[in-house]
């Protein structure tokens, strides 16, 4: 649907503000009006009630009922009243003229006689006329105000297009970007004037910006080569580790048969044999010493940090790559979370975690930090997905090495083992939470006071 253009909108706003103000001030007139009306009436009315009450005073005291029906019946004939009825204080009618109205409430005027109440006169206006007036004077107000509207709104309308949009529609044409930068023309409005140079310079930094995003995404994408670089590394270290520890007892075993044998070989060939055999033997556990010290994982450096604004770094530095393979990373805002750990290893685990996911074929992962929620007030960082989940058969065994859902030759299986070991070694806990759809993994934090 194409959007409407700037004409077409303030046509509409101005129109709808003018239909408003229209409305409103032809309802306050109108109110206005019958309200004043209504009170002259009523006005009206308690007058010629005071003047009953007055020319009445003598008929009531001499009961001289007749006079008192006369008077009723020339108040009748004078317009102004609808009803009216003179009562005695004990609520004996003396007389009365017109239809009471019902949904009025009636003047009521007291008759005195030396200072004595000796009755009361009750009138009711008839509120007909001043409706009459009323409409017909709104009728009048909102012929006027509709043709002061219709003037007020074509004549602004066609300022508001000479001077406004007529100069921006200029302006759109001068932002092509295949085009120069042209100079404002002269005679526009200063704030067109200000718009022009505000795009301008709006060019040059997004000129700017587009080359310092490129830039970092350059640094970002070389970040990620590392981080993948290291968790290979870190597996392969893994597997390494385990191999040398295997081969370290065998080896053993051979350089102990060979030293044994030599004194016992003589000269000749046999001797020159062992003799190989031990130097090899010797070799070969050097290499595997070697590969331990190169395999057993640096001591963690622990620190105090903001376990939330590290997921918010995360965060940022993965999106790209997880959204080239169609998943989304969301983290839940939080209060800063503080935590005693390795930054390095923390991201070390949340990559396993999120790539594992990714992998897996989840459309969302959702990293959220929760502090002193738990029995223990652990801080706790929760990685969850939207993936099919894990089989029933492997998660008793989750964090075991070599074991994987990974299809052969996709994956080692020892990614969650290793996540495991550098948790503990912070002195965190990873764990798996059953139940729910997707996977769901909680790095717990003990409290900063009772870490290592």
């Amino acid at each position: 649907m194409k959007p409407h253009s700037l004409a077409f909108r303030l046509t509409a706003y101005l129109g709808l503000a003018w239909l408003l103000l229209f409305l409103v001030l032809g309802t306050l007139v109108w109110q206005t009006t019958r309200h004043f009306i209504e009170e002259a009436q009523a006005d009206k009315a308690r007058a010629l009630a005071q003047q009953l009450a007055t020319i009445s005073l003598d008929a009531v005291l001499l009961r001289d009922y007749g006079t008192l029906e006369r008077y009723l019946a020339d108040l009748a004939k004078s317009g102004g009243l609808a009803w009216a009825q003179i009562q005695r204080t004990d609520g004996q009618v003396l007389g009365s003229t017109g239809q009471r109205l019902e949904n009025l409430a009636p003047l009521r005027v007291p008759m005195r006689a030396a200072d004595e109440v000796i009755g009361q006169v009750l009138a009711q206006y008839d509120p007909r006329p001043a409706s009459r007036a009323a409409w017909q004077l709104a009728g009048v107000t909102a012929l006027g105000l509709a043709l002061f509207a219709a003037v007020t709104f074509w004549a602004l309308r066609r300022v508001l297009l000479n001077r406004l949009v007529a100069p921006v529609a200029t302006l759109i044409e001068q932002t092509d970007p295949e085009r120069a930068p042209a100079p404002v023309a002269a005679g526009l409005p200063a704030e067109v004037a200000e718009l022009a140079a505000a795009i301008s310079g709006l060019r040059e930094r997004i000129a700017r910006h587009l080359a310092e995003a490129e830039e970092a995404a350059q640094e970002r994408n070389e970040a990620l080569r590392r981080l993948c670089s290291e968790q290979r590394l870190a597996a392969v270290g893994q597997i390494a580790g385990e191999v040398a520890h295997e081969l370290n007892t065998p080896l053993s075993n051979i350089l102990g048969y060979a030293q044994s044998a030599l004194p016992l070989a003589g000269e000749g060939e046999l001797r020159e044999s062992l003799q190989t055999i031990e130097s090899q033997a010797r070799r070969a556990g050097q290499i595997v010493r070697d590969m331990l010290t190169a395999a057993r994982a640096p001591a963690p450096s622990l620190q105090t940090l903001d376990l939330t604004e590290l997921c918010a770094a995360f965060v940022r530095l993965v999106t790209p790559l997880a959204r080239k393979q169609g998943c989304g990373i969301v983290l839940a805002a939080g209060a800063p979370a503080r935590v005693r750990a390795d930054a390095a290893r923390v991201e070390q685990v949340l990559f396993n975690l999120v790539f594992n996911a990714v992998q897996a074929g989840a459309r969302e992962v959702r990293l959220a930090v929760a502090v002193g929620e738990s029995p223990d007030h652990a801080t706790r960082l929760s990685v969850s997905d939207d993936g099919p989940g894990l089989p029933e058969a492997v998660r008793s065994r989750l964090f075991e090495p070599f074991v994987t859902t990974k299809p052969a030759g996709q994956g080692t299986g020892l990614g969650l083992a290793i996540c495991q070991r550098l948790a503990r070694e912070m002195g965190a806990e990873l764990s798996y939470v059953e139940g729910g759809a997707g996977c769901r993994f909680l790095l717990s934090f003990p409290p900063p006071g009772d870490g290592p």
